[in-house]
């Protein structure tokens, strides 16, 4: 039964080295069948419900047809970033879809899409995915995560909701996903289709640290200095790339930026715009996000959550932080040092995390008592360098987990928020550093609306002296002014 496998009979009586190559075939042949079959029963447990509900639709409707693949010219685009799908009960508005294959999803692979739809419980959809390898396409039950928390408020149907629509499908390595288009009804043609975002490095080696910045609003106001000043501090920490999502920014702030992108590779830029009926003209726009300051915090889910999963495969860890604040370690010189190190201690007491969080303190401006002292004490700090010349911050942190900025870990979470992660693959742990190791210094001309009355007496009144961040100074001076006088910004 098995010579075949032999050049000749006298071969396989003769050649103990034929026998266990001719078993170690065989053993190859069952695994590869074992593999299949099981492939086959996950699709089969997981798609028996989707199809029977597509039948039933299809028959509901005296109809056997299938949808066809969308073309071009037929996507129902909401503005130059997001495309819409008007479903019988609600509309959906779809920013991008990622392909999610981290450990944690176990046996399913997901696709991941982005997007605001007008409604608290949307109803059900399907997706379809299309792969680059192969010419068939999956069909499979969409399910949602809320990106939001009824506590915070707009919790009602009729405003734009930020929600992370899910598309399992069994895990396997030779499939390609490329596109998706979701749709309620079988047999109604599909007027979206996304790309699927799949950013995984060749070598599969990950760098350690990135930033990402919500969209920039400062259509007046030049900050470029402090731009630059912050954006160097950064990249002494050790951060390898920050991502900027953009509505409109000053000229020269948009300078400082293609400089960096174009020149240094240090900078992303994204532009970004609102979806929906929301203003997207550059003053109407900045007016609604001062005003609607609710619907302005749901949009900022989507940049935040767009820039980590773009970098899921590319970074150990996301940092989401705004252009006036940052981490400062107090006793490393650099974020990856820190971060090992807590990694061992967290390790060590064997306690997992999602994310690692830094409290928030304020140095706010006029904190100090005679600015002359700075400058006579240390004339080598410029005037112009923000960071570096207030040194003064509150003596008192604010609350524990109020404010805070964290270290996302891209293996464990599904969905970030501006201060913490919301969901995890399980119930999500953020770890908070000590402040004698790390915090976030916060630089603002007074403290946020909501911390006004205490603000004088908690923040301004106690204060004390800081200068942690001269530790970095002798770099940082170098590294502003010569970009500084590159740019033309100083003579």
């Amino acid at each position: 039964m098995v010579y075949f496998i032999f050049k000749s009979r006298s071969e396989f009586r003769n050649s103990r080295k034929n026998i266990l190559i001719f078993f170690f075939r065989l053993l190859s042949i069952i695994a590869f069948i074992l593999t299949w079959s099981y492939f086959i029963f996950l699709c089969l447990l997981h798609f028996k419900t989707n199809n029977n509900s597509l039948q039933n639709l299809s028959k509901q409707q005296g109809q056997t047809c299938r949808i066809q693949s969308p073309e071009s010219i037929k996507i129902d685009y909401n503005n130059i970033y997001w495309q819409r799908f008007q479903s019988s009960n609600g509309t959906f508005f779809f920013y991008n879809a990622f392909y999610d294959d981290r450990t944690l999803n176990g046996a399913l692979s997901t696709i991941r899409i982005l997007s605001m739809i007008d409604r608290i419980s949307p109803i059900k959809i399907y997706c379809r995915i299309w792969f680059s390898n192969i010419s068939n396409s999956i069909i499979t039950l969409a399910d949602y995560h809320y990106i939001w928390s009824q506590q915070w408020g707009n919790y009602e149907d009729k405003i734009l909701q930020p929600f992370l629509i899910n598309c399992p499908f069994p895990r396997q390595k030779h499939l390609q996903p490329y596109f998706v288009s979701l749709f309620e009804k079988d047999c109604t043609e599909i007027t979206n289709n996304l790309q699927i975002i799949n950013n995984r490095p060749l070598n599969k080696n990950k760098q350690s640290f990135a930033v990402c910045v919500k969209g920039l609003e400062f259509l007046h106001d030049d900050l470029s200095i402090r731009l630059i000043e912050w954006i160097e501090l950064l990249n002494i920490l050790g951060v390898k790339k920050i991502f900027f999502y953009e509505f409109d920014i000053h000229p020269n702030m948009s300078k400082v930026l293609q400089y960096y992108q174009n020149e240094t590779k240090l900078v992303h830029v994204q532009k970004l715009s609102l979806p929906g009926s929301q203003p997207n003209s550059p003053l109407e726009r900045k007016k609604y996000l001062q005003q609607k300051i609710i619907h302005r915090r749901q949009n900022e889910i989507i940049p935040y959550n767009d820039c980590y999963y773009k970098n899921i495969y590319l970074y150990d860890y996301i940092v989401l932080l705004d252009i006036d604040e940052i981490i400062i370690p107090l006793q490393h010189l650099n974020w990856l040092d820190m971060i090992y190190d807590l990694e061992k201690y967290f390790a060590n007491i064997n306690q997992s995390y999602d994310a690692l969080s830094a409290r928030h303190i304020y140095f706010l401006d006029n904190l100090d008592e005679n600015n002359n002292t700075i400058q006579s004490n240390l004339s080598i700090v410029p005037s112009y360098l923000h960071m570096l010349t207030h040194i003064y911050r509150s003596f008192n942190y604010t609350k524990s987990g109020s404010y805070i900025k964290s270290f996302f870990h891209t293996e464990r979470i599904l969905a970030v928020h501006n201060h913490y992660p919301l969901i995890c693959f399980s119930k999500c742990q953020t770890r908070e550093i000590n402040v004698t190791l790390a915090h976030l210094q916060h630089y603002r001309k007074d403290c946020v609306y909501l911390l006004q009355k205490s603000c004088q007496n908690d923040h301004r009144l106690n204060r004390i002296r800081d200068t942690n961040i001269w530790r970095f100074k002798n770099s940082l001076i170098q590294r502003t002014s010569l970009l500084l006088r590159k740019l033309n910004f100083l003579r």
